[in-house]
């Protein structure tokens, strides 16, 4: 995973592993950034697996972002993360808008 600033967004490279077993080095970057007052854009051009825990773990991101008013943003998504949303029946980010959850 890599990230790079581009003014007041930082890109983050999402990796090519984004299972369980990675999903803590992206929340980490996710929730620094969030804490930081940074938007993001999410690269996903290297994305190989994808499972439920990324599809989690960008819906609360992008929700985090919302609510504090910052964008967020994922970059050139493949078919295999296109299918994860498909297949938990939840929009992309960019594709629909999340409400900040009130709770």
């Amino acid at each position: 995973m890599s990230s790079e600033s581009v003014g007041v967004v930082t890109r983050v490279g999402a990796g090519s592993d984004c299972t369980l077993r990675n999903a803590r080095a992206l929340t980490d970057s996710l929730v620094g950034l969030v804490n930081a007052g940074s938007g993001v854009e999410v690269d996903c051009s290297d994305v190989a697996q994808v499972d439920i825990t990324f599809v989690q773990t960008i819906v609360s991101a992008e929700r985090s972002f919302a609510a504090r008013d910052l964008s967020f943003a994922m970059l050139a998504a493949p078919e295999c993360v296109h299918s994860a949303f498909a297949r938990a029946g939840i929009a992309m980010p960019g594709t629909g808008r999340f409400e900040p959850s009130r709770n």
